[in-house]
This record gives structure tokens, C-alpha cells and sequence, in this order.
């Protein structure tokens, strides 16, 4: 292997990774508050990418796009937990994670009522070009998927560490008992937490969208992405779930040149199986810590 392939492998990991680690970031918003696996996560990625490529189209610029993209998303993740979530709230596990299977096949067929079974896509933001290093290629919207990414874990870093919001957040799953006592509604808290991870995977599926494509039916792989990132590196843990993302990314991009056809798609879940099996609670995460 030459400098250059080698080059190629480890942006195109770098690339992969870094989103990886955006999708299992809102699962890691989620679950950290509420206990709760929202197995609809990637439907939040999936509108996010078709509401901002249907309004670039209309005409309306790029930033507004995402905007108003991100504030309807949010909005059915409100729903999902007023609606589904809240009603549902001293049922089981198990039960919550099946309601969130179900929203998210409402939303993908509502989807494939809207947009249909065609795929929609983005230019590259602010129309950047591609960046040719030595005989490697970075693609112009590479950048930004890196950028916003590191963006996003460090505004998530500075919310749950250094905000009220944040803490009261936390508080909600470490002691749930004493956060009410300390006057702090753990079900206003659990609404914000699928509010703002609906609003992060929107972001998300506007910054992968002129990289991927979007359509209506990306949601599940999206979802199954999202969480091998966030169990093998603890998915209790922001830096766990980057971990994880970087590390399936870096997989996924290695094995792509060495493994004929999608036979190197089987390499990623043997890898969460073999964490399950021998760290079960993550790569950065204790059975103490948990």
C-alpha cells in the first residue's frame, strides 16, 4: 500500500468516523437523560436531509434551509415523546424501545408519501471545491462534516458540564429521586432531551447529505450506524460514542479496498459483538461507571 492510498483510506476514515460519531451523539443525548434507546434517531437524520434539500430547492438559501429543516425535526421529536414517549413512561425497556421502532416507521412511510422513492441531494456547502492532497482527494464538504462534528461534541461537552440546563439534564438519569426533590421535572427535562436530539440529527442529515444522497428509506441504516458508534465506545459516555464512531469509520474505510463486494459491512457488527461479549458496558465505560 502507497503513501497516497494509504492517505485516501485515512480521510475517507477521518470522513466516516466524524459522521459516525454525529449520529451516535443523539442517541447518547437520549439515553443519557431518559434510559431510553430511541431506535427513531435516524428518521430525525433522514427529515433533516430531505426538509433541507426539498427548501434548497424551493429556492430558500442554504443556512435557512437547515434552520427551518432543524425546527420541524425538532418538532417531531417533541411529538414523539409528548405523544408516544410520555403517555408511555412507566411502561418497560423494552416496551419504549419498540414505540420509538414505531414512530420511526410512521415517519418513513409519511416520508415516502411526501418525497417519494427518489433521492434528493445537496452541493457541497457554499459550493466548496474538492481538495487534491499529493494524489489523495479530500471532497469539498469533507471539511465541514469534521468541522460541525467537533463543533457539536464541544457544545455538548460545554452544555452537560459547565450549563444549568445541562446538569439538570444529567441529574434527571443519575438521580432522578433527587433531581425532583431538587425541584427539576424530569419529564419537562426528557421533552428537551428528544428535542435537541431530533435538532442534532437534522444538522446531521443536512452535513452528510451532499456526500450520500438522501431519500426516505436512509433511516435505518442510518439508525444501525448510529448505534454500533454509540455501544462500542459506552453509549453513557460523549467520548465514548466518538470513539466508537472514529473507530467504525476507520473500519469500514480499510476494509472497503480489501474486501470484495459488502462483505466488509459484516466487520463492524463482529466488532460490536465481540465488545458486547468481552466490554459490554463500551471500550471507555465500567460496570461501576454505568
Amino acid at each position: 500500500m502507497n503513501f497516497s492510498v494509504a492517505l485516501q483510506i485515512l480521510i475517507s476514515g477521518l470522513n466516516l468516523g466524524c459522521i459516525y460519531a454525529a449520529l451516535g451523539l443523539g442517541f447518547f443525548v437520549v439515553y443519557s437523560v431518559t434510559r431510553v434507546f430511541n431506535l427513531a434517531q435516524g428518521e430525525f437524520v433522514m427529515l433533516g436531509g430531505m426538509l433541507t434539500a426539498s427548501f434548497y430547492t424551493m429556492g430558500i438559501p442554504l443556512i435557512p434551509s437547515i434552520l427551518l429543516a432543524v425546527i420541524i425535526t425538532a418538532l417531531a421529536g417533541a411529538g414523539l415523546y409528548r405523544f408516544i414517549m410520555y403517555p408511555a413512561r412507566k411502561s418497560s425497556g423494552v416496551t419504549k424501545v419498540f414505540l420509538t421502532v414505531g414512530f420511526a416507521l410512521a415517519i418513513e412511510g409519511i416520508a415516502l408519501r411526501v418525497w417519494g422513492w427518489e433521492f434528493r441531494s445537496l452541493p457541497a456547502f457554499f459550493n466548496s471545491p474538492s481538495i487534491q492532497l499529493w494524489e489523495a482527494t479530500i471532497f469539498g464538504q469533507t471539511p465541514w462534516v469534521i468541522g460541525v462534528t467537533l463543533l457539536m461534541v464541544i457544545g455538548l461537552f460545554f452544555f452537560f458540564g459547565r450549563t444549568i440546563q445541562g446538569k439538570a439534564l444529567r441529574a434527571c438519569a443519575d438521580e432522578p429521586l433527587g433531581a425532583r426533590m431538587m425541584g427539576i421535572s424530569i419529564e419537562r427535562m426528557a421533552l428537551f432531551s428528544f428535542i435537541l436530539a431530533a435538532g442534532l440529527g437534522a444538522v446531521v442529515g443536512a452535513l452528510i447529505t451532499p456526500l450520500t444522497m438522501t431519500s426516505y428509506s436512509v433511516g435505518w441504516p442510518l439508525t444501525i450506524k448510529g448505534v454500533l458508534a454509540a455501544f462500542v465506545g459506552g453509549i453513557t459516555r460523549a467520548e465514548g460514542v466518538i470513539l466508537g464512531g472514529l473507530v467504525f469509520g476507520m473500519i469500514e474505510a480499510i476494509t472497503a479496498g480489501l474486501i470484495p463486494g459488502g462483505y466488509h459491512n459484516a466487520i463492524a457488527p463482529g466488532i460490536l459483538i465481540l465488545v458486547l461479549l468481552f466490554r459490554r458496558h463500551g471500550l471507555l465505560v465500567t460496570a461501576g461507571r454505568e
